[in-house]
């Protein structure tokens, strides 16, 4: 049995490690690290400052004592293209033909700028049809990835998306049954990403311009306290000592306002997806990414979406030594830790 990868989430603020080891029936966590990453180092998902980023890597490896060198990776924003198509039953030559003129299609990029796979969902359905997922990805990112990764003296193996990856995640955590309809929120620092799986199957997805910063930018705005001030205000923390009478009120009236605001762009999206999607009902939301701890917002999502919200930890589905790792560390940083989680499922040699 190969071994598993390193999973590596390179996200706009920072970057997010998680190691696991298998087991015959379950997971045990060997590494978790999280390191910051300097403004502007990753910009709209494509990597302005190289150097910046391979220290960062380089610096989580050093202090988490990192053993291993193969890493998965993810990319995302509007470098990565994900299409759900419905297409003649084929296979073998005929496929892989067919499959090269829906890229003509269906892909806003010229072939030789673009990396691109699939995966059959359904060999064949009712009507003689058969369902794949088509992906691509911009080339000079993916590029940009690896070359960050081998500066800092790790081995890219796999690259993935970070749909594909948080679908992953959940599945091994909790699973997914048959004709439910659940969606994936991950709320990253700069922008969000819901992907909507549909009875095991990724059936829809789309990243949307409101993220963490939406509510942090907010909050200095209001408040007139520094980022770090903003940032900590907006995941519960509190601020200077003289305003602690006045400041956690009107923390809270924002972040309500915001989470209003938020959830009401998520709700827009999951509907649009359920208005062409004959039959189909949502059954429940989960939520990954830092601001996913925003206080107000699962809340908001819940109240839109009639269903019920539930902040992803990927940890408590597997084993972890309290003696190795600060429990109360990892649970605050689950949502964050889901990307990297789920990229640590995957074995190099894997498409």
């Amino acid at each position: 049995m190969a071994r598993q990868c390193i999973g590596l989430d390179i996200g706009s603020s920072s970057v997010k490690l998680v190691q696991v080891k298998a087991s015959r029936k379950s997971f045990s966590l060997q590494n978790f690290g999280i390191e910051p990453l300097p403004p502007g180092a990753i910009v709209d998902g494509a990597i302005a400052n190289p150097g910046a980023v391979a220290d960062s890597i380089r610096n989580l490896s050093k202090r988490i004592h990192l053993r291993g060198k193969d890493i998965a990776l993810a990319v995302s924003g509007n470098s990565v293209i994900v299409r759900r198509l419905h297409i003649p039953a084929m296979q073998g030559p005929a496929l892989a033909e067919q499959m090269e003129w829906e890229v003509k299609q269906n892909i806003p990029f010229a072939r030789d700028e673009v990396i691109v796979d699939w995966e059959v969902l359904v060999p064949r359905t009712s009507d003689g049809q058969m369902e794949v997922v088509l992906v691509a990805a911009k080339r000079e990112i993916v590029e940009q990835y690896f070359e960050a990764v081998k500066a800092a003296g790790l081995n890219p193996v796999v690259v993935d998306t970070d749909a594909f990856a948080m679908q992953n995640a959940i599945e091994s955590a909790t699973g997914f049954t048959d004709n439910e309809t659940v969606a994936v929120i991950n709320i990253g620092a700069h922008f969000s990403t819901i992907v909507i799986v549909s009875s095991g199957k990724p059936v829809f997805h789309r990243n949307l311009a409101a993220g963490g910063d939406t509510f942090t930018e907010a909050i200095r705005h209001r408040l007139a306290v520094g980022m770090d001030g903003a940032e900590a205000y907006k995941v519960g923390g509190g601020g200077s000592v003289g305003a602690a009478e006045v400041v956690p009120q009107e923390v809270h009236r924002v972040l309500a306002q915001v989470s209003e605001q938020v959830s009401s762009e998520f709700q827009r999206t999951i509907d649009f997806y359920l208005g062409d999607a004959v039959g189909a009902n949502l059954a429940r939301v989960f939520l990954t990414g830092g601001s996913a701890l925003v206080p107000q917002l699962p809340k908001a999502i819940q109240d839109r979406a009639r269903v019920p919200v539930a902040i992803f930890d990927p940890f408590a589905s597997i084993a972890v030594d309290a003696k190795r790792f600060d429990v109360e560390y990892l649970r605050a940083n689950a949502p964050v830790a889901t990307v990297a989680f789920g990229l640590s499922l995957r074995r190099p040699g894997d498409k």
